[in-house]
């Protein structure tokens, strides 16, 4: 009956996962990865997008090969030097049929996100037993931003599920000392690797944990007691030094074998050229160019669900009295995550949620420890339900608007754009909903204010351009479609220039379209 749970909870995960994607236009990273992937499959050069590894561009473009979409290679954007990724990516994709592109290269993530669904149970259950097991698997199928980006062609769903897959391997390593489970491990390090570079804040971590293994400490300290303390450490050296050749042999065939030894050198280097520092992050109504040290701890509690919040900590609460034996077990949970975390508080630009998607599965892990205290009795099992079925609730509510979500305890997702901007709520995501809307209401053309890299003219919406007085001033009469990015924006604008782009907090909107667009008509000119 636990595996059965599990099962069904993964089948939820992929049915949102798909439903949802089907009604999405393309997300802004999308327009770019996608397209790229494709080029290195056809060209076997990987020039377009060079900031991210290849290895999520690669598995998602797989697919496009079988109906081999037109690819204009004589097109300047990819003869220029350096290439313009957007531009091209943008004609690739829009001289095609986008939305079939669109649906076959977002199922290869949805396969990932499957990937780390299982990882997260198997880790919980290895750690805590079979009905930790099961909670874990909740808390995993039903996180909004799990789903969110589980059907876009990003790396972040990618790098998530080859990080929990590498620590939960290291695991069982170092409980029982499998060369295959170190060989697994590494190999998972690899394809984190290869998909995005902030993996690198994991690999030091878990190639110390490697070491710290093979010297005998936790679960193999009994193995390994009669030992020579010289053999130990000469075992730690071998088996750290096979980690890392291992993982480093991934990432070099990710890369189509370059001769260059300093490759992988070079794509961190370019890490921040799609940043413009100058551009101001946005946390809570206020802007700043130096960003929030505490902005990804924020952002993680605007838009983890109560339940699941609720869970991490009862786990917490769980963790000293039902904690694994070995002494590594809780080293391997615990540290990876939260090197990866500190590093991305202080390292990364202040964009989304999305960048901490490597800590949810050691989170959900954590909270499995909570199943000996919610199970143990009626009130306790009571309680679950209750969490379980609040949980699976705001899924139902949310859907297919999970990038948007935002827990009840900070307004839902109508407060997010009073909160966050950016992939936490508005991707550019919407247009065949929006061009849906207008045809549903009878709309032949609107004004729009689309800050994104889409194409509304691909989906039929006809119209024109909001102009810098209607945004700034005060707006013609019409009919207006506004990007809630612009929104979270224009409150920028307003505070430095004393402008009238404050229409999230100035004007009433008469319909939305999920939680990206806002619409607005004015009959008059409003003052």
């Amino acid at each position: 009956m636990r595996r059965a749970a599990v099962y069904v909870f993964l089948a939820a995960f992929a049915v949102q996962t798909v439903a949802s994607m089907r009604l999405l236009s393309a997300s802004s990273d999308e327009t770019t990865h996608l397209p790229s992937g494709y080029t290195y499959l056809k060209t076997g050069e990987l020039r377009l997008n060079p900031q991210h590894p290849p290895l999520a561009k690669l598995l998602a473009a797989a697919p496009l090969l079988a109906f081999s979409p037109a690819l204009d290679l004589a097109d300047p954007s990819w003869t220029s030097s350096p290439p313009n990724e957007w531009v091209f990516g943008l004609r690739f994709l829009y001289a095609n049929d986008a939305d079939r592109l669109l649906f076959w290269g977002r199922l290869p993530i949805v396969a990932l996100g499957l990937l780390l669904g299982i990882y997260t149970w198997l880790w919980a259950r290895e750690l805590f037993g079979d009905d930790a097991g099961v909670v874990a698997a909740c808390l995993f199928a039903f996180c909004p931003t799990i789903v969110a980006h589980a059907h876009l062609v990003t790396m972040d769903v990618g790098l998530a599920a080859f990080a929990a897959a590498s620590s939960y391997h290291l695991t069982i390593y170092a409980r029982r000392g499998s060369r295959a489970q170190l060989t697994a491990s590494a190999t998972a390090l690899g394809l984190a690797l290869a998909t995005k570079f902030s993996a690198v804040f994991l690999a030091p971590v878990l190639g110390a944990l490697v070491a710290a293994s093979a010297l005998g400490w936790g679960g193999l300290r009994d193995r390994t007691a009669g030992e020579a303390r010289h053999f130990r450490i000469g075992a730690a050296l071998v088996a750290t030094g096979a980690f890392v050749a291992i993982a480093g042999l991934i990432v070099w065939a990710a890369y189509f074998f370059p001769r260059d030894p300093l490759f992988y050198w070079h794509g961190i280097s370019l890490v921040n050229r799609d940043h413009d520092a100058s551009v101001p992050s946005y946390l809570m109504g206020e802007f700043r160019t130096d960003g929030w040290w505490y902005y990804f701890p924020l952002a993680f509690l605007f838009k983890t669900p109560v339940p699941t919040l609720v869970a991490i900590g009862l786990g917490a609460l769980s963790w000293r009295r039902h904690r694994p034996a070995g002494n590594l077990d809780g080293a391997i949970l615990f540290l990876p995550a939260l090197a990866f975390f500190v590093a991305t508080a202080a390292f990364a630009a202040n964009l989304g949620v999305r960048y901490l998607l490597p800590v949810h599965a050691p989170l959900f892990v954590l909270a499995g420890a909570s199943a000996p205290m919610l199970l143990r009795n009626w009130p306790g099992r009571a309680a679950a339900a209750a969490l379980a079925t609040w949980l699976v609730v705001g899924a139902w509510f949310i859907y297919p608007d999970h990038l948007a979500y935002f827990n009840e305890a900070f307004g839902g997702p109508q407060r997010g754009p009073y909160l966050l901007d950016d992939s936490n709520i508005d991707w550019g995501q919407d247009l065949k909903r929006l061009k849906a809307w207008m045809d549903r209401n009878g709309v032949d053309s609107i004004r729009l204010l689309y800050p994104w890299n889409g194409s509304p003219q691909y989906y039929g919406i006809r119209g024109e351009p909001v102009t810098p007085s209607d945004w700034l001033d005060r707006p013609r009469p019409g009919l207006y479609a506004i990007s809630t990015m612009a929104l979270a924006r224009g409150r920028l604008t307003a505070q430095t220039e004393g402008a009238h782009s404050d229409w999230l907090d100035r004007y009433v909107p008469i319909d939305r379209v999920g939680y990206s667009f806002y619409i607005y008509g004015f009959e008059d000119a409003p003052r």
